[in-house]
């Protein structure tokens, strides 16, 4: 595993390197002071609250729409975006904020229910003067409307990019893969 975040950081920095060496301006860069380094509007919030708040679902809940329960975190003007989670049956990165809100009202709808519990905390990791890197781990509980309850552990891995509505989704990767009921339960 510190073999995989040696390799990560090494790709992260040596592209913002050269990107930075070519004299280009780093897009979506335009006004880097609206971008806090900690606190609410920090990365390691901001992991958190996507998963905590954005996709987090109760019984009875307003129907899913993907703009407003996760607008917050996602730039929907971009289309210079990687997207990608293992639940798209096309398995495929997306490049819109709304192409990838489009793989999920095939799935949300369907769920009575989604609980999440972190079972590692993001660790923000500044690759550039306007990007950031988190990486965090959960567990989750889905509870279709039909069928029986699924137990799934997932890595959720961020690069976040600073722009003028302070820090947006520029790179997102999700897998997750089954577990046993027990491990969710004994999660905190």
């Amino acid at each position: 595993m510190k073999r995989l975040w040696l390799v990560v950081l090494i790709v992260m920095s040596s592209w913002a390197h050269a990107h930075a060496q070519s004299g280009a301006a780093l897009p979506g860069a335009q006004a880097p002071t609206n971008c806090a380094s900690t606190g609410k509007d920090g990365v390691a919030e901001l992991h958190r609250d996507w998963l905590m708040i954005g996709w987090e679902r109760n019984n009875g809940d307003p129907d899913f729409n993907f703009r407003i329960d996760l607008g917050r975190y996602y730039d929907f003007t971009r289309n210079d975006l990687s997207l990608f989670d293992d639940f798209d049956p096309k398995l495929q990165a997306r490049n819109t904020a709304d192409g990838y809100g489009s793989i999920w009202y095939q799935f949300v709808p369907t769920f009575k229910s989604v609980h999440h519990k972190i079972t590692e905390q993001p660790r923000p990791i500044a690759v550039g003067p306007f990007y950031s890197h988190s990486i965090l781990e959960f567990v989750f509980e889905v509870t279709p409307k039909k069928g029986d309850v699924m137990y799934l552990v997932s890595r959720s891995s961020i690069l976040w990019r600073c722009g003028p509505d302070g820090w947006k989704i520029y790179r997102e990767h999700n897998s997750a893969r089954p577990i046993p009921a027990s491990v969710y339960k004994q999660a905190k």
